[in-house]
This record gives structure tokens, C-alpha cells and sequence, in this order.
């Protein structure tokens, strides 16, 4: 059945800010057409934290983002949502955990001389308050969700902070046959494994992504794909390891998709980028090039399992700096099994590279897998279990320097037990523990966080 869709004043108003010509907004709003479901909303992709990060996200990237704030960004199952069809819904939550080394301080170390208290445990209260917008208009879609984080530290109040987070996308579509995206996004969060030079202080790290991409069907099989995107990452802290950086590229691609759903995509993506506030000098790089080759897969081998994998080759080229260069083969493969109706199992294998500067390293390569079953013994409760373990090398010392064959190893293991008494709210506790050895000294330390939060959505 056909809909006739009128264009209210709020959709033009967006178009304008977007400075889209008012004709192709009439084109756009103004069809009379079939409302037809889109492929993937925000709450499937925000905050686009594989775009912002400029690769895939491992389970430490949300290691202590209160549970609250990760259902309010749709990384969490929310049960308690008012209604998936809603156009408009606003959330709330409140959770409570305690951190027994919110520093992630060594072993070693001499915590009253660090911290002038010998307790470098903290308790961390998090109010979040957002919403979503999520909104058809003939062949197009708009989605926007945000939400507002306080985080408030009993023992060190002087890591207080606000944080504002966002996304929104325009799902847009031509014609059926030439469809694609327009995204942008903000995360500000906690970076607790940032390797930061001032003691007594957290690095809290900003994502940023804008990324334009299109498709064109040229038959029932082969797509042709195009983007272009900006990302950018900023730390809190006045220098760390990883470093802050601003990319700017575009890709080109092309996908085949069977009729059974199973797809490959191949994309070449060049970006140029740069550190900012780095000047370039015999120790520090300012300016890079990055290229990559980049194979995805897509397949359902049964109708209980999917898998979807990723490989590329990867090079970063640092302009008037090569000893800071770095290439190698990256890629990630994750799996879902429904073994039953209550019970699933994800599990992943991922090899990553990543900058690291230091006068005994450039570079990172990592080895990482994890596995996460669930069971849900009824509609309203869950049990969520997770480990990760992950290896780390750093590599690429400057000329005159001593490499320190550094390794590090990571292992995550946490608990999250989910119970929703009634529709529009959920309750959920969690178990974490997060431990980290190295062969070098002072980068070890452990870490056991327990928390308890409730969410709501109305």
C-alpha cells in the first residue's frame, strides 16, 4: 500500500542547515512512495565507533563506560525501550560502580607518594540523560540520538566531568538502486588504558567522525561503493603514546551480494592525516599517509550462525620521519551461534596495528580474541558473560635507542546479570575484572570494578 508523505517544516528546516539546494530537497521529501524499512538504524551504529576509531572496537574501549551510557548509545541491549517504532523517546539512568584502581596504577607502585593517599580505589556515580529521534520521509530517514553524562568521583572529585555525546544520520536513497549514508558522531569517555605521563590523572579521550558513503546497485548482484569521511581523536591529557590525530580520505569500492544474503565488498581507502600540536623533528613525526586494502565478508552458513570478517593490508607512511612508518596485515572475524532459543555464544579473533610513539617504539601490533555467551532463562532477565585476551608488541625504536621488546597482555573478564521488572525499565549489576602484565616494569596493574545501574525509557 502506497503512503502519501507531506513534508513538515522540521525535515526542510535540516535540509537548509545541510545546505542542500531546495529542488533536490523537494525531489528528496516530496515523493509519493512506499515507506519501507531502511537497512540499519543509529541505535544499530552509534556513536560509529568503528569510523571514529579508524578500526574495529575491542571490548577495552568500553571497559568502564557505565552501563547506563552504553544502553543510552544502543551498545547495550535496552529492553526497556518505550517502543521501537516510537519516533521520539527519551531515556534516563543512573549507575553506581566501584573502581579498586581507577589509575591503573603498577603493583609497584608507591601510591602515597603518587597520590598522597595510600587508597587508590574511587567510587564513580554516572547520571545520563538522552534521547532519539528516529524518523521516516518517503526514501529517506533521519535519525538522531544524544545524550548528557555527569560523572562524579567520591574520593577524587577533581576527575569530575560533563560529557556530551551525539549521532545522527541521514539514510538517504536517490532512487532504490543508489542509496548510502551521512553520518556524524561525538564519544567522550574515559581512556583507561591510555599510557599517560602525569600521574594522579585520567585521559579522557573525544571521537569524532563525519563519513559520506554511497552505493549503486548495478544489477541484482554488484555494487559499486564511495565514500568519503574526517575523523578525528583528542585526549585530555597533554601528551599520550597513541596520540591525537585528523584524517581525511575517501574510499572506492566494489560488493557482490548473493541471493542466499552473503556478501563481499573489496575498498581501497586513502586518508592524510596529522598530529596535532606535533611539530616534525628527528624524534617526532607531524603528517602521515595512510593506505589500506580491505577484503569483507558477510555469511550466514545456517540460520543459526553468522559470521562477518575482515581483512586488509595496512600502511602508514609519516612524511620526513620514515623510521615512525609501520605496514603489516590487519582483520577481524566474529561469529554468532544461537545454540537455542535462550542461549547464544560470540566469539572473535582480531590482529591490529596502531601508533605508539616513544624513542624505543613507533608502533603496536596486537592479537586479540574474545568470547561472550549469553543466556536469557526468560523475557525479562539475562545473564552476559565475557573474556577477552589480548597481546601486545611494540616495535619500531629510533636509530641510537635500544628496542625493549615490550609485551604486554591484557585479560578481561566480566559478569553482567540484567533483569527488567516492568516494560519501561531495566535493572543490571556487574562483575569486571581487568588485569594487564608486561615485561616492562611500571605498565602492570589490576583492577576489579563492581557496578549496579538502572535505565529508563519513555
Amino acid at each position: 500500500m502506497r503512503q502519501s508523505v507531506n513534508v513538515p517544516s522540521s525535515a526542510k528546516e535540516l535540509f537548509h542547515n545541510l545546505h542542500i539546494p531546495m529542488k533536490l530537497t523537494s525531489l528528496l521529501l516530496n515523493q509519493r512512495v512506499a515507506i519501507q524499512p531502511r537497512r540499519g538504524t543509529l541505535t544499530d551504529s552509534f556513536p560509529q565507533i568503528r569510523r571514529s576509531l579508524g578500526r574495529p572496537p575491542s571490548s577495552r574501549d568500553f571497559a568502564l563506560i557505565p552501563l547506563g551510557s552504553l544502553a543510552l548509545m544502543g551498545l547495550l541491549p535496552l529492553g526497556a525501550y518505550a517502543d521501537e517504532l516510537d519516533t521520539l523517546q527519551f531515556q534516563a539512568g543512573q549507575s553506581v560502580q566501584h573502581d579498586s584502581n581507577v589509575f591503573r596504577l603498577s603493583d609497584s607502585a608507591d601510591t602515597q607518594a603518587l597520590l598522597g593517599t595510600s587508597d587508590r580505589s574511587d567510587t564513580i556515580a554516572v547520571t545520563t540523560a538522552g534521547f532519539k529521534v528516529n524518523k521516516p520521509y518517503g526514501l529517506q530517514r533521519f535519525e538522531v540520538a544524544a545524550n548528557v553524562e555527569k560523572h562524579n568521583y567520591r574520593n577524587f572529585s577533581n576527575l569530575d566531568f560533563t560529557a556530551f555525546n551525539y549521532g545522527a544520520a541521514w539514510r538517504w536513497s536517490f532512487t532504490p538502486a543508489l542509496h548510502g549514508n551521512l553520518t556524524t558522531d561525538r564519544r567522550e569517555y574515559v581512556d583507561t588504558t591510555a599510557d599517560v605521563q602525569t600521574t594522579g590523572q585520567l585521559n579522557r579521550r573525544t571521537n569524532r567522525s563525519t563519513v559520506f558513503d554511497a552505493e549503486y546497485e548495478l544489477d541484482g548482484a554488484w555494487r559499486v561503493l564511495g565514500g568519503v569521511f574526517e575523523r578525528t581523536s583528542t585526549s585530555s591529557q597533554p601528551f599520550t603514546f597513541e596520540g591525537d590525530y585528523k584524517i581525511r580520505g575517501a574510499e572506492a569500492g566494489v560488493r557482490h551480494v548473493w541471493s542466499s544474503g552473503t556478501s563481499l565488498a573489496y575498498r581501497f581507502k586513502n586518508g592524510e592525516g596529522e598530529y596535532p600540536g606535533r611539530t616534525l623533528s628527528a624524534v617526532s613525526a607531524s603528517d602521515f599517509t595512510d593506505r589500506e586494502h580491505e577484503l569483507r565478508l558477510d555469511w550466514a552458513p545456517t540460520g543459526k550462525t553468522t559470521v562477518k570478517a575482515r581483512l586488509s593490508h595496512f600502511d602508514r607512511a609519516h612524511d620526513g620521519l620514515s623510521v615512525r612508518d609501520f605496514s603489516g596485515v590487519t582483520g577481524q572475524v566474529d561469529a554468532t551461534w544461537a545454540v537455542t532459543g535462550k542461549t547464544s555464544i560470540t566469539g572473535g579473533l582480531a590482529r591490529e596495528l596502531g601508533s605508539y610513539q616513544t624513542t624505543t617504539s613507533s608502533y603496536y601490533q596486537g592479537l586479540r580474541f574474545f568470547i561472550a555467551p549469553t543466556w536469557k532463562p526468560t523475557e525479562k532477565t539475562a545473564v552476559r558473560l565475557r573474556y577477552d585476551h589480548g597481546v601486545r608488541d611494540f616495535r619500531g625504536p629510533l636509530p641510537g635507542f635500544m628496542a625493549t621488546d615490550r609485551e604486554d597482555t591484557t585479560r578481561l573478564a566480566s559478569l553482567i546479570l540484567e533483569w527488567q521488572p516492568v516494560r519501561a525499565l531495566k535493572l543490571m549489576a556487574t562483575a569486571q575484572r581487568d588485569r594487564r602484565t608486561s615485561n616492562a616494569p611500571g605498565f602492570d596493574y589490576t583492577s576489579n570494578v563492581f557496578g549496579i545501574s538502572a535505565l529508563a525509557s519513555f
